[in-house]
């Protein structure tokens, strides 16, 4: 929820983004989201509330966009993006933790409605990730395999082009 707290600031013409993402890997399908108009998916989670730990906020977000409790793991990769999101340039810091949703039932597809926003949830295959299809791109099958020690990754200036 983005609420007045949501670390998610004006700059300028830009926005400055505090974001945490869960990098759920379960029976060989990674766990993405995305809204209808977007043409790329991305890992759920959300922004950070001030003075809330990152980890909480993977805990919170999920409750909210699955309604699942779920375990966060290691912290996998610290990211710094440069974007542009619907004509919107962001400087995002992300943290990315490994993520487990215990008592997982089904791996079908499901649409969740957050904040009149509709969210679009699918399993992938690890072994058929198409690195153009997921964003940030440096979310392939063979990153999802290699983590075990945290990566620091920057990304300059994608433009996220919106159907």
């Amino acid at each position: 929820m983005n609420g007045s707290s949501t670390i998610c600031l004006p700059v300028e013409n830009a926005l400055f983004n505090f974001r945490v993402a869960g990098v759920a890997v379960q029976n060989g399908k990674l766990l993405l989201h995305k809204t209808p108009t977007d043409n790329f998916w991305s890992l759920p989670g959300g922004r950070v509330d001030m003075f809330e730990f990152s980890r909480e906020t993977l805990l919170r977000e999920m409750m909210e966009e699955i309604g699942k409790s779920v375990r966060v793991g290691n912290l996998l990769w610290v990211v710094e993006n440069f974007f542009e999101y619907n004509s919107i340039k962001h400087h995002e810091i992300g943290f990315y933790y490994q993520m487990e949703i215990p008592g997982l039932e089904s791996q079908d597809d499901f649409v969740v409605i957050e904040e009149k926003t509709e969210l679009l949830f699918h399993w992938e295959e690890v072994e058929t990730i198409n690195p153009g299809s997921i964003y940030p791109e440096f979310i392939t099958k063979d990153v999802l395999r290699n983590n075990s020690s945290i990566q620091h990754i920057t990304l300059n200036f994608k433009n996220l082009n919106i159907i």
